[in-house]
């Protein structure tokens, strides 16, 4: 199975959410780590969805997604097939 890793720096319009895999793309594994203004989403786009936690952090929000490292994410991008960022 395609492990694509998407990197979403801000809150997508809608017509950027058509760029993620729907659930009926089942050859497709696909994770999103919120960035910078992206980790004010609040609602999961894809099934795995993390946020960059020095993000959080820094703009003193929550959210309810786990929260990985800088050193985390360079292991994700490291292990995916495919990084998009948006």
């Amino acid at each position: 199975m395609k492990k694509t890793l998407y990197i979403v720096s801000h809150i997508p319009a809608p017509e950027g959410l058509s760029l993620l895999p729907s659930a009926s793309r089942s050859k497709e594994s696909a994770s999103v780590v919120l960035i910078q203004d992206g980790v004010t989403q609040q609602k999961p786009l894809v099934p795995r969805m993390f946020v960059l936690g020095d993000d959080v952090k820094s703009r003193k929000v929550a959210s309810p997604f786990p929260a990985v490292s800088y050193q985390e994410l360079l292991g994700m991008i490291f292990e995916a097939d495919n990084v998009a960022v948006m």
